[in-house]
């Protein structure tokens, strides 16, 4: 009787322990597996792709625009060969753009080295040039300006536009510079000479004076002389001296080469100057080459 009941009751216990414990079969370990390697594929997409936008990074390039702003206009070039730089033509240097663009010129307006150059470039545009030295700048810049100029050498000059350039702008400047010269001198002396070319008959009136810088001479005037007698040339040196607004009491001396017709002791052309100017100084003669 005793050994029936303890059989139950190992077979009740033996039936709660299958009851408490679930059964794993084969497909449902593999299921498992299955599911595990998706969740950690997943993970590490994501982790992957974080990583990713983590590493990739916005880079600023130049922008023109900024050339069009009076605040950065006045230093700030693009740079041909790299947009992720700038050139500073006050500093003459470049410097990167790429991690904040415009604040970087910004930062770069603030450092100490572009703040005294800036201060250095208004001192000497500011800066006054000595009145000894301007002439010669200007006669170099005009120089330089017409070596670069692109109009400069396309220009062309035959002797057609090369005699209107010395004979209509030339000679008219040079000439009234020796005449401003004339009207604020005390005395001045003239020789002339007049030469044949071809049929007409040229007679050139050329001035010496005392300026500032020693000794000056040159032509006032180159006029056609068709009749050479003494009434003839001095009606016409006359006329030039006139014309020009030259006092005829500051000719202190004339010159010319040795004919009757210029120097003969009763009617040459010193002889009517002397005339009208008691005191006339005679002129060395001299020969055509003397006088040019």
């Amino acid at each position: 009787m005793f050994s029936t009941q303890e059989d139950e009751i190992i077979d009740v216990s033996n039936t709660l322990e299958e009851d408490r414990l679930p059964e794993s079969s084969p497909q449902s370990v593999k299921d498992t597996d299955s599911v595990s390697l998706k969740n950690n594929s997943k993970l590490t997409t994501t982790s992957s792709s974080s990583s990713i936008n983590a590493n990739k990074r916005y880079i600023s390039k130049f922008k023109k625009e900024w050339l069009s702003n009076p605040r950065y206009s006045s230093f700030l070039k693009e740079c041909k060969t790299d947009q992720t730089k700038a050139l500073c033509i006050i500093c003459n240097i470049q410097f990167s753009i790429q991690n904040s663009g415009i604040g970087d010129v910004n930062s770069h307006m603030k450092t100490k080295k572009h703040q005294d150059n800036v201060k250095s470039a208004e001192a000497n545009k500011s800066k006054p040039i000595d009145a000894s030295f301007s002439t010669t700048t200007s006669e170099l810049d005009r120089l330089s300006a017409a070596e670069d100029s692109s109009i400069a050498k396309n220009i062309t000059c035959h002797k057609t536009k090369a005699r209107e350039i010395a004979c209509n702008v030339l000679a008219p400047a040079f000439t009234n510079t020796i005449i401003q010269d004339l009207q604020n001198v005390s005395y001045f002396s003239i020789s002339y000479d007049a030469s044949s070319k071809g049929n007409a008959k040229m007679l050139p009136v050329v001035v010496q004076y005392f300026s500032k810088i020693g000794v000056n001479h040159g032509i006032i005037e180159f006029i056609k002389q068709q009749h050479e007698t003494a009434d003839k040339l001095f009606a016409n040196i006359k006329y030039v001296l006139e014309t020009n607004e030259l006092k005829l009491e500051q000719l202190s001396s004339i010159g010319s080469d040795n004919t009757n017709v210029n120097i003969g002791q009763h009617h040459s052309v010193f002889v009517l100057f002397n005339q009208l100017i008691p005191g006339l100084i005679q002129g060395k003669e001299c020969d055509n080459v003397q006088i040019y």
